[in-house]
């Protein structure tokens, strides 16, 4: 019987009560005088209201039908609630089953493809991986001081959670003057997907930062922060930073989570070549080309650990 059903048997029981209660208030009832003895032995006599057998029935009919409906209506509500649970843990137990069994498949087919050696690295660092990005950014400005190229490297994208569950996103940025002069970090931005600020550092005023760490060590300047990333939301980043280079440019680029879609934006004065060697699984398409600016556009996505190396050099 159906939830409806029940309600309707409900209503019609509380009826059935209702109306015997009225019926019941409307019975002739009889007055008659009662005798009895006081504490002394002296006789009195009072009234009292005698009620028929009949009327008795009434009121004991309704009261049970008043009971009986209380009775349904409480068992339907806890059944319905038990059946409910009860299906939400078949139901949670079910998926649990079914991820197990997927992911035991899915093993067992690509470990005959590929090998294991090779999987294991695909699992850990691609399939395992609960946050993604989406739509980065490498902008290079390049410009000329004092006969040295001063380059200002601007980072953009959106960090996606893909998971049921939050993740803690700690950023490590390590930058090493090995090989070349010292880094300095500009800005570091983080919002979330509603706006609100989340990491904040401005080297104008390195006093003024919210919950970012920067240390410098000589030449070398180290940056750490964490954020949490709700499930399935994002959080934006931008990060720049500037670092001066005395003869021709030959740095890197990489990333080390998965990314999804990226634009490589380069301003560079007249004079001079930008060239890119990429290492990453999808190939950068050249759409823009001038004697001043290249922009290459990465549709497919770049693997954790990958990127492109980059030159700049004075034409011949």
């Amino acid at each position: 019987m159906g939830n409806k059903s029940y309600i309707i048997l409900v209503l019609i029981v509380v009826a059935l009560a209702f109306l015997l209660d009225i019926t019941s208030a409307k019975l002739a009832v009889e007055i008659g005088p009662k005798t009895i003895l006081d504490s002394d032995g002296n006789t009195k006599t009072t009234l009292e209201v005698i009620y028929p057998l009949w009327h008795q029935l009434f009121n004991l009919g309704k009261n049970f039908l008043y009971g009986l409906a209380a009775a349904i209506f409480i068992t339907v509500f806890v059944a319905n609630r038990l059946e409910k649970h009860q299906q939400e843990e078949k139901a949670l137990e079910l998926q649990k089953l079914n991820e197990a069994i997927n992911i035991n498949v899915f093993d067992s087919l690509f470990k005959t493809i590929i090998p294991e050696e090779i999987f294991r690295v695909i699992k850990q660092e691609i399939i395992e991986n609960k946050v993604v990005r989406r739509e980065a950014k490498w902008i290079y400005n390049f410009t000329l001081k004092e006969n040295k190229v001063l380059c200002r490297q601007t980072i953009r994208y959106e960090l996606h959670n893909l998971s049921q569950e939050e993740v803690i996103d700690p950023v490590t940025l390590d930058l090493d003057s090995s090989g070349g002069e010292k880094y300095e970090l500009i800005s570091a931005e983080c919002h979330s997907h509603s706006g609100d600020q989340v990491v904040f550092y401005d080297h104008n005023d390195p006093t003024n930062k919210k919950n970012i760490e920067v240390v410098h060590n000589g030449n070398d300047t180290a940056v750490t922060y964490t954020v949490i990333v709700p499930s399935e939301s994002y959080v934006e980043y931008k990060t720049s930073f500037e670092r001066t280079y005395s003869d021709k440019v030959v740095d890197a680029q990489g990333t080390k989570v998965p990314v999804i879609g990226a634009d490589i934006i380069v301003n560079y004065p007249e004079g001079f070549e930008f060239n890119i060697t990429p290492m990453m699984s999808s190939k950068p398409k050249l759409i823009t080309a001038s004697t001043t600016q290249k922009i290459y556009r990465v549709d497919g996505g770049v693997l954790p650990n990958q990127g492109f190396l980059f030159y700049l050099t004075k034409s011949t």
